[in-house]
């Protein structure tokens, strides 16, 4: 039997897709001196930031997707359990870490610069936005559309 998604104020994962982007990119625009960045003009880190942003809110749906999966969309009731939260942090954040990883030490990604607290070549940083920016995000969302299915 399928979830039915109430429309009248919008879907959730739409709501979190826009208030992720929103947070994030705020978050990504204030990080920025944890980074190297060369000789990058004021429109160029913004673009960055934005392309980063979009990436974010992309991870925090799929977040909420597999949280929606796992916990059977518990990260919806009223009061979401703490083990769909953990979830949805979780997937996150294991994520992150994976992208970090990679990122700093490839020569696609991005470097740190010596303001980035580190814990095993991960930078803490964007580990801490891993939970502020998605729990920000999704009560903002969840003010906005309340409880119900997301998918």
């Amino acid at each position: 039997m399928e979830k039915e998604v109430v429309t009248t104020q919008g879907s959730p994962v739409i709501w979190l897709a826009i208030h992720g982007f929103l947070v994030a990119f705020v978050w990504e625009m204030f990080q920025m001196p944890f980074y190297e960045m060369e000789a990058e003009t004021p429109w160029a880190a913004t673009k960055v930031c934005g392309a980063a942003s979009l990436g974010d809110a992309g991870i925090m749906v799929a977040a909420a997707w597999v949280t929606d999966r796992v916990s059977k969309g518990s990260l919806w009731m009223e009061k979401p359990s703490r083990s769909a939260i953990l979830i949805y942090l979780g997937a996150g954040i294991g994520v992150t870490i994976a992208i970090e990883w990679l990122a700093v030490r490839s020569g696609w990604g991005w470097k740190y610069s010596s303001l980035m607290p580190e814990i095993f070549g991960i930078g803490l940083v964007p580990l801490a936005m891993w939970i502020v920016v998605p729990s920000l995000s999704l009560f903002l969302c969840r003010q906005i559309v309340g409880s119900r299915s997301a998918f």
